[in-house]
């Protein structure tokens, strides 16, 4: 009896719920305000926003900011062992990057005291320095390695801030620096024929002639100087010349009288795995 008592009482509850739907779905649509744009905001609470628009609907996107003008494109720098900066005079924009890539195996960085720069330089990384935006026209700075014994071995150059406007075109100065100074010391190819004069060339850690095209005429001399800490040598199979190259130690190297004019050799560093690492040159008899 209590079973059946049951059912009736489940019947009529759900008799009793269609019959509230019915009557509500049958109340004029137009008596609801579903518009969420119409409720108004309570104070303190979050505002109420309209449904975002569709894509493609005719919304608009904010408009892109125009990027920033920077100083020019970026200047090359090399730390180079054992205490040498590929360039001692830079100029640069308010701006404008610096990237300096330590090419040898020593511990080096970039400092410049009044920027408040200090990076590091890992072997073989370039590091990109921005020059202050703030940074004064027509001032000049130094910057050094501030590794114990670098800075005064050498490792120190001149900043000078230029207007962006008064920078070399590209492709003028030192690896697409402008105005770039090349390192003191650091031989140019020979132009022809001084037999007197001697011809200097250098043997750059990792894997680094700092002249890769020598002309030289029969009984000139050239001087390579190892001015890495790696193990390098200056070979010419065809001239019989095989000279070690120990570190900071200059070699003087006599091209053989009866070279002929005309004639090109390479010459390389044999150590292993250099002369793949780019330590090839061309030597021309002149």
């Amino acid at each position: 009896m209590k079973r059946l008592d049951r059912r009736k009482f489940m019947l009529l509850a759900s008799v009793g719920t269609t019959g509230a739907v019915l009557t509500a779905c049958g109340n004029d649509p137009d008596d609801v305000d579903l518009n969420p744009t119409m409720i108004p905001d309570a104070e303190g609470a979050p505002p109420t926003f309209a449904p975002q628009a569709t894509p493609g609907g005719g919304a608009t996107a904010p408009e892109e900011e125009p990027a920033a003008e920077g100083g020019g494109e970026a200047i090359a720098l090399e730390a180079q062992d054992p205490f040498a900066w590929s360039v001692y005079e830079l100029d640069a924009a308010p701006g404008q990057v610096i990237e300096v890539t330590n090419v040898g195996a020593l511990e080096h960085n970039f400092v410049i005291d009044e920027f408040d720069i200090a990076e590091d330089l890992p072997p073989g990384e370039p590091v990109e320095v921005t020059i202050p935006d703030d940074a004064t026209v027509g001032d000049s700075y130094v910057y050094y390695c501030s590794v114990p014994g670098h800075r005064e071995q050498g490792m120190e150059g001149n900043l000078t801030i230029v207007e962006a406007g008064a920078l070399a075109p590209s492709g003028e100065g030192a690896e697409g620096s402008p105005e770039a100074t090349p390192v003191e010391g650091a031989a140019a190819p020979a132009e022809g024929g001084e037999a007197g004069g001697v011809i200097e060339i250098e043997a750059q850690d990792p894997f680094a002639w700092s002249v890769n095209e020598l002309e030289a005429a029969p009984g000139q001399v050239i001087q390579a100087t190892n001015v890495g800490f790696l193990e390098h040598n200056f070979t010419v199979d065809e001239l019989g010349i095989a000279e070690d190259l120990p570190p900071g130690e200059p070699v003087e190297i006599t091209v053989p009288e009866d070279a002929a004019a005309g004639d090109t050799f390479e010459y390389y560093c044999s150590v292993p795995g250099h002369r793949e690492g780019g330590m090839v040159g061309t030597l021309t008899i002149v």
